[in-house]
This record gives structure tokens, sequence and C-alpha cells, in this order.
């Protein structure tokens, strides 16, 4: 040290207590330094798996609103859909009473006029009773008519097309008597009766000679 100089530095020699801390110090805050980094890692650990737990309840939550919606949806359409196929099954279902009643009703009809058609037997008819039974057939056959084409007019069935307007048979009425008819039953009574006209007609011719 020089002398005369104003300012003066002292080196005080560190004791042993001093050189200790000063050894142990850095020890310390590299082990506090650690602890806090272990408490962080754990804590970031702990929050991950909060993350993916949440992340997995969100997904869970996800596909309940879904089905939710899926639910609501689906239930309010089937409701719809179901009420509607009621209605159209139940109107339908009346339709089909309905044509069955009918078509149970035409063809105990149909069967009615098909008994009374059959069972008339013209080779029975003689000339007394052509005119009568005549009439009478023809009575028939146009009430059968008429039935059957109230019948196309209810029943596509019985129509030659589906869909397609029926075409009613045409109608006929009685124009007067069947001359041909009544000719060929005249014949046939004429024929019956010759042999008794024959017989008459050579008694009467041998009475005649007789009285000569």
């Amino acid at each position: 040290m020089k002398k005369g100089d104003s300012s003066t530095a002292t080196i005080v020699p560190e004791s042993g207590e001093d050189q200790l801390l000063s050894l142990v110090t850095p020890a310390v805050h590299q082990e506090e330094v650690d602890s806090k980094l272990e408490v962080a890692r754990e804590q970031l650990l702990t929050l991950r798996r909060q993350q993916e737990e949440l992340e997995r309840q969100k997904g869970e939550l996800e596909e309940l609103r879904r089905k939710q919606e899926e639910y609501a949806r689906g239930r309010t359409e089937m409701i719809d859909n179901l009420t509607r196929g009621l209605v159209t099954i139940e109107r339908e279902q009346m339709q089909a009473q309905r044509l069955a009643e009918l078509c149970d009703k035409t063809s105990t009809a149909f069967r009615d006029y098909l008994d009374q058609l059959q069972s008339i037997n013209d080779e029975e008819w003689t000339s007394a009773t052509v005119r009568s039974e005549l009439s009478a057939a023809l009575a028939t056959i146009d009430n059968a008519r008429m039935e059957f084409n109230r019948a196309r007019t209810k029943l596509d069935c019985l129509n030659p097309g589906a869909g397609q307007p029926a075409l009613p048979v045409a109608e006929t009425k009685p124009e007067g008597i069947d001359w041909d008819e009544l000719t060929r039953w005249m014949l046939r009574g004429a024929a019956a009766s010759a042999p008794l006209i024959a017989a008459g007609t050579i008694w009467l011719t041998i009475l005649l000679i007789t009285r000569r």
C-alpha cells in the first residue's frame, strides 16, 4: 500500500464459517430448483390427465347430445309417419270392407241370375206357352244385363282393362215378338200335329166317298 493515499482498501480474510456458507448455498439453491421443477412436472402431468379426462367427458357429452337430437327427430318423424300410415290403412280397410260387401252382394246377384238363366228349358216350351215363356226369358235376360252393367261401374275387376272406363253391354228392349222364334215353335207344333191332321183328312175322304 502506498503512503499518502487518501483511500485505503482493507482486505479482510474470510473466516472458516463464511467459507462453509459460500460452499453450501449453491447446493441448497440447486435442490430447491430441482424440487420446484419436479413439482411443476407433476402439476403438468396432472393437468394433462385432467385435460384428457375433460376431452373424454366432452366426447361423451357430444355423443349424448347427438343421440338426444336423433331421438327427438326420430320420435317426431315416426309419430308423424305412423299416424299418417294408420289413417291410410284405416281408410283402405274401410274401402276394402265396402268392396268386400259389394263383391258379396254382386256375387249373390250373379249366382241368382245365372241359376235363373240356366234353369230355362226352352225344349219344354209349347205353342200354347211360347209367348209367355219367351217374354219371361227376355225379361230375365234384360234384368241380368242391367245387373251386370251396374256391377261393372262399381267393380274395376269386371272392366276389360285396369283404370279404363267400363264399357256397358248394350241393353236391348223387346220390340215385339221374335217372329223367327215363333215360327220355329209353330213348325214344331205343326210337326207334332201332322199325324192327327193326316188321320182326320183320311177319315173325311172316306166319309165323303161312302156318302156318294
